[in-house]
């Protein structure tokens, strides 16, 4: 008997600390274009044509391995809105709805599991970019580059985590198979979150 409770016992140790490799997030956040959007969208010439910097609300998955590296995927939705401006005065303002999503590894320069943790992350990310404002652009979805860094603060069995994510891409917008203008763009992501372990007391990240 003493042997089979102490192989459960093994066996559950092993399967808690399993689980703990893995932790979902849900997050909110703010997300900010630093440059200005295309011409191209809409016809016409402007003075400036950009999307304004709106909340994001979306979560994060991670897997990790050991202390101080893992794999973390993201994804948010924006609402925000996408403005005309000539001559000073602002020519109209029209709904635009933006999705953007991240595969990044992850290292902890303070482990993940210190009551304060410092982390550093790259990878590859998508912008996919809707609504009436972008109804006659062809090309809605661009392939970025992905950077960023942040921290985490356990509390208890969770951790709440405030980082930022810098997306560098080049948008393109296409009439029909015809590149019609490109650009170059870098978007901000700032996230807040709080991360829950799956089947561990200890959170992760």
């Amino acid at each position: 008997m003493k042997r089979i409770l102490a192989i459960a016992l093994l066996l559950g140790t092993s399967v808690r600390a399993e689980a703990q490799k893995f932790s979902f997030a849900p997050q909110i956040g703010f997300y900010i274009p630093t440059q200005q959007l295309v011409e191209g969208v809409q016809t016409g010439t402007f003075d400036t044509a950009e999307l304004e910097a709106g909340p994001s609300f979306g979560a994060r998955f991670g897997l990790w391995f050991g202390e101080r590296f893992g794999i973390d995927l993201s994804g948010n939705y924006v609402p925000t809105t996408f403005k005309l401006v000539d001559n000073g005065n602002e020519v109209s303002s029209q709904d635009a709805k933006l999705f953007n999503g991240a595969a990044q590894a992850v290292f902890f320069v303070l482990p993940r599991t210190s009551p304060l943790s410092l982390y550093l992350n790259g990878g590859v990310g998508v912008v996919s970019r809707g609504g009436v404002a972008f109804t006659n652009a062809a090309n809605k979805t661009d392939v970025a580059g992905v950077i960023g860094a942040g921290a985490g603060i356990k509390l208890g069995g969770l951790a709440l985590t405030l980082g930022a994510d810098l997306f560098a891409y080049t948008a393109k917008v296409e009439e029909g198979v015809t590149t019609e203008s490109e650009f170059k763009q870098k978007d901000v992501q700032l996230k807040l979150g709080l991360g829950i372990p799956f089947g561990g007391s200890q959170i992760k990240r």
